[in-house]
């Protein structure tokens, strides 16, 4: 590949790879020609718009668009803003505030909202994917361009994306991401990295999150990206076996609606071979349960909106007969350095756990608008992840829990909610718990549980403490609160959302 990686795409795109299937979307589908066309005329139509020299966000469920206008993008060394469709205004109204875009491309379901968006932030230019009432369609004007040559990629070190950060841990923020995001996610091609050559890949996460980024390895190696505009466990079963899909991600939680899906038993899905899971902690129980039902196809990837992938745990390094083996989150990725620090910042022996800190080409150049914060989070090169965990001597990471999550009793006995969240989840009623502290009234925390039982178990509090205690033997570690409900919330991540479950549970409601 070229220097600049949407340059090198392009190459590929109108050469050996031209006739190759590129992307597609519900009944269409497009060759990585037709692509490269639509990537050379939407830059042509953002190269004659004043308001893209400031910068272009988009607002868009998954389509081949996008990709078109990522690629156009970067290609004419514009800032590319990508905004969630599900995203709350705190996190679109912090990327447009910040990033201050000329021009903001949306598609036409979401047009109501581009407009209220662009009036709010003052942006100029609004340019629709497809016929919408008074607005430009770049779709059209993209595709009635003569066919000529794409604009000249400008040096890589202009590059720049926003993506913004789930604000589960706080309010919001614009992270900053250079040209090394996507020099590292090309350097993830293989058997030991996201994707390999040729492979067909269901992408139903949102392209605008960091998950979405981890498809682009897909089609720097011309293979083929099938998109769905959100996920349905019964769709993507059905995609999986239709369009023999060989790799797609989830997060944990969509993970646990695939293989409790009714259909699951009767798909064929032998051409799946890489099921990457991650953005929360995963139970042994399920783990395992995935391997009985797909094979060896899990891939664990712990990552961050701030650096990309960090590690990688392959297929082949889970083992069903070996438990330990499926606690870790694997090594650390080509280029990515990872270590465990105390508080003071000093480097833990293996074995010890601490806060993890990773360094690498993927990690974000910082917090747009927030200098201070950047300061505080970077070090030296440095991202401290707010995560803790520790080594082994092999350099396998094990994660425990996020340091904000880490629940104090007055007593000074420190919990991290994933090892009663592994107790819970081993009783045969409980189909998915989430731990957390909640003040008790003094100077620490007590433990708290929401539990969402098998569908027809009964799920007793006081049996469940018992069962905790028996597992773990610590009365500290015992929830002394349990709220029972059908299903565990997820945000627009596909992350149990804690912050909703912590509201449930104050004193107030609120």
């Amino acid at each position: 590949m070229d220097a600049h990686y949407a340059a090198g795409l392009m190459r590929a795109a109108d050469g050996p790879w031209v006739r190759r299937e590129a992307l597609v979307h519900g009944d269409r589908r497009w060759t990585y020609g037709q692509l490269a066309r639509t990537v050379r005329g939407i830059a042509a139509v953002l190269r004659s718009s004043p308001g893209a020299q400031s910068g272009v966000a988009v607002l868009a469920d998954n389509r081949p668009e996008v990709v078109a206008v990522q690629l156009a993008t970067h290609l004419l060394g514009h800032q590319l803003a990508l905004l969630a469709p599900g995203a709350t205004n705190a996190e679109r109204e912090e990327l447009l505030r910040h990033g201050r875009p000329g021009t903001l491309v949306f598609a036409p379901g979401h047009a109501e909202s581009a407009r209220a968006l662009a009036a709010a932030a003052g942006i100029g230019e609004l340019l629709s994917l497809g016929p919408a009432p008074s607005c430009r369609d770049l779709a059209a004007e993209a595709a009635a361009r003569p066919a000529e040559p794409g604009p000249p990629a400008v040096p890589a070190d202009r590059v720049r994306t926003l993506l913004c950060t789930g604000g589960t841990t706080g309010l919001p923020k614009a992270v900053v991401h250079t040209h090394g995001l996507y020099d590292a996610l090309a350097g993830l091609v293989g058997n030991h990295g996201l994707a390999v050559p040729g492979e067909r890949r269901l992408v139903c996460t949102p392209m605008s999150h960091i998950s979405g980024h981890f498809a682009l390895p897909t089609l720097l190696s011309g293979g083929t990206l099938v998109l769905h505009d959100g996920f349905d466990a019964g769709a993507v079963l059905e995609t999986v076996a239709a369009e023999r899909i060989n790799a797609l991600v989830l997060t944990s939680p969509l993970m646990y609606q695939l293989l409790d899906h009714p259909a699951l038993t009767v798909t064929d899905h032998s051409s799946l071979r890489c099921l990457g899971y991650g953005a929360a902690p995963t139970p042994l129980r399920r783990q395992q349960q995935a391997l009985d039902c797909l094979g060896p196809v899990l891939q664990h990837i712990y990552g961050l909106t701030e650096a990309g992938v960090v590690t990688l745990l392959q297929p082949g390094e889970h083992h069903a007969d070996r438990p330990q083996s499926l606690a870790g989150a694997g090594r650390p990725v080509p280029g990515m350095s990872v270590e465990v620090r105390d508080e003071d910042g000093r480097r833990l022996p293996a074995g010890r756990a601490g806060e993890v800190w990773v360094r690498g080409p993927s990690v974000m150049a910082g917090y747009l608008g927030h200098p201070e914060t950047t300061s505080e989070v970077i070090r030296d090169g440095w991202l401290r992840t707010g995560d803790i965990g520790s080594l082994d001597a092999s350099g396998t990471l094990f994660l425990k829990a996020r340091k904000s999550e880490v629940i104090m009793r007055a007593s000074g006995l420190r919990i991290y909610p994933r090892v009663v969240e592994e107790a819970l989840l081993s009783h045969p009623a409980v189909r998915a718990a989430a731990v957390f502290g909640v003040p008790d009234g003094g100077d620490g925390e007590r433990v708290h549980a929401t539990v969402a039982p098998h569908q027809g178990a009964a799920v007793d509090p006081a049996a469940l403490g018992a069962h905790v205690l028996a597992a773990l033997g610590q009365d500290g570690m015992v929830p002394e609160s349990v709220d029972i409900v059908p299903r565990l919330p997820v945000t627009r991540n596909g992350k149990i959302d804690r912050q909703a479950l912590k509201n449930r549970a104050a004193p107030d409601g609120c």
